[in-house]
């Protein structure tokens, strides 16, 4: 079966090759060139001038002239963000709404969240190929922006025409500059992020752990905060604690539904483990500038080993093949009831509805680290940031409304307030977090694309964790497919 973004991506190649004919330029949208020419639409001064870099114009003297503002921000209730909607019910709500009202009086503007309309690929495809505005800006995940990026559908924020148009971008004040500066793709950055208490991304997978049952087993928590400290928070330690967690009062194995069973660990990283001793399961080689599939790398296929260990031999995890196959929601549950010591948790899973249901208290730490580094690691999986399209040639405008409400909203500090608040109060969870991991954060370019996704998640990391193949297996069977994958998507 065809690839469908292939087939879009055929048929942009042909559209922009006649557009190109028409208007006799270079494509100014390709990734791979840096381009300063500024086609944007002019941002008009209070005197009636117009410019089209309003970093040369004084806030006080620039005029919208009632320039409607729309930004495409869907609801993600799962980690119960305010995404940025006003209203006039909610606390948060209110407060947005006294935000965009004092933006709109002083820039004479409209700014509208837009909360219906689509973001995936197949949405904003028909504006990347037919060039008719879709919104000023749109928060959608890198499985979205990367091909989008790739076919020259965005705008690189980081361009000296978005530069020129007066976008702050590295004013940590006005954007996160840890979650912007993570959407750098070939050398240039695609989104930006807002982090604070309206609206902020979804911590990357971790380990929590429940205090109560590594205390049992011998391991109180500030053991395993200070092994992550240490550096000897590594896969051996983290099998040894899951071990030695386990209890079978009845004798007569470990079960599911669980009974007064502790399973070791409920549910494993979904896949995060193999980015955990040095490497990951593709790299971007500078020389050549192209991604590469590394499955052979003798790093990756240590923390491959330690996937299939997580799994164990049906006595450790609670595997997808036993009994009646608990799902992934079930086997967080296990962990939410005190049936298991781990679990591998992200942040939408650190809300009321969730860990909020838990009797006991609970830790949070990165993944155990591999032999071959000393670094720990939180890949963020799914980066949900914001876009601006190249049918967007108002940007200059979209750059000034940006500006202002960045420098209203972003709040790293209030950003991580919120992590303790659904971390309980743990200060030593935010801290090994914060402090030993997050340096080391990036986004998961595994989910380049939707199809990348399906080989990575559905189909290697869950023949690991199986045992369904050998780790050897695994790697000789996907690398041409992830391979063959990234040439598409990177067209390379």
């Amino acid at each position: 079966m065809k690839n469908k973004f292939r087939v879009m991506a055929m048929i942009l190649a042909v559209l922009m090759l006649a557009m190109s004919f028409a208007a006799c330029q270079n494509n100014e949208n390709d990734p791979d060139t840096t381009s300063a020419t500024n086609n944007s639409t002019p941002v008009t001064s209070s005197n009636g001038d117009s410019t089209s870099t309003p970093a040369t114009t004084t806030d006080d003297e620039i005029n919208l002239d009632g320039y409607a503002f729309v930004w495409v921000k869907p609801t993600h209730s799962a980690t119960g963000r305010a995404n940025m909607a006003p209203d006039n019910e909610t606390e948060l709500g209110i407060q947005l709404t006294d935000i965009y009202n004092e933006i709109e009086d002083r820039y004479n503007c409209t700014i509208e969240i837009n909360q219906t309309m689509g973001t995936d690929f197949e949405a904003l495809m028909p504006s990347a190929v037919g060039g008719v505005k879709y919104a000023d800006a749109v928060c959608t995940r890198q499985s979205n922006w990367i091909p989008l990026a790739m076919m020259g559908g965005l705008r690189a924020l980081d361009s000296q025409e978005m530069l020129d148009a007066g976008l702050d971008l590295y004013n940590e004040n006005v954007f996160n500059q840890i979650y912007t500066q993570m959407t750098n793709v070939k050398g240039k950055i695609w989104g930006f992020d807002m982090s604070g208490i309206y609206d902020n991304i979804a911590m990357g997978h971790c380990y929590a752990f429940n205090k109560r049952i590594v205390e049992n087993a011998g391991y109180p928590a500030e053991v395993i905060f200070d092994a992550v400290r240490n550096g000897t928070w590594t896969y051996d330690y983290f099998l040894e604690i899951a071990r030695a967690c386990v209890s079978d009062p009845a004798g007569d194995g470990l079960t599911y539904p669980v009974g007064d069973d502790i399973w070791g660990i409920a549910l494993d990283g979904d896949g995060n483990e193999i980015w955990t001793n040095g490497t990951g399961p593709i790299v971007y080689d500078e020389a050549t500038g192209k991604y590469l599939s590394n499955l052979t790398d003798p790093q990756l296929i240590k923390a491959m080993e330690f996937m299939a260990a997580v799994n164990g031999e049906g006595d450790l995890m609670v595997p997808e093949a036993h009994g009646s196959i608990p799902q992934r929601g079930d086997r967080r549950q296990i962990f939410y009831e005190g049936k298991a010591a781990f679990a591998g948790l992200y942040g939408g899973n650190f809300n009321d509805s969730n860990t909020g249901l838990m009797e006991d208290d609970f830790g949070v730490v990165p993944f155990p680290k591999g032999p071959d580094t000393d670094k720990y690691i939180i890949n963020m999986v799914d980066l949900d940031s914001s876009i601006i399209m190249t049918s967007n040639t108002d940007y200059a405008k979209t750059a000034v409304i940006l500006n202002a409400i960045g420098e209203k909203v972003t709040d790293f500090e209030a950003y991580k307030e919120l992590v303790l608040e659904s971390f309980r109060g743990c200060e030593d969870s935010v801290d090994v977090l914060f402090n030993y991991a997050f340096p080391n954060a990036f986004m998961n370019i595994a989910k380049c694309s939707s199809e990348m996704h399906e080989i990575m998640r559905k189909q290697l990391y869950s023949d690991i964790y199986t045992k369904n193949m050998s780790v050897a297996q695994a790697a000789e069977t996907y690398t041409g497919k992830i391979q063959a994958e990234l040439d598409g998507i990177f067209r390379q």
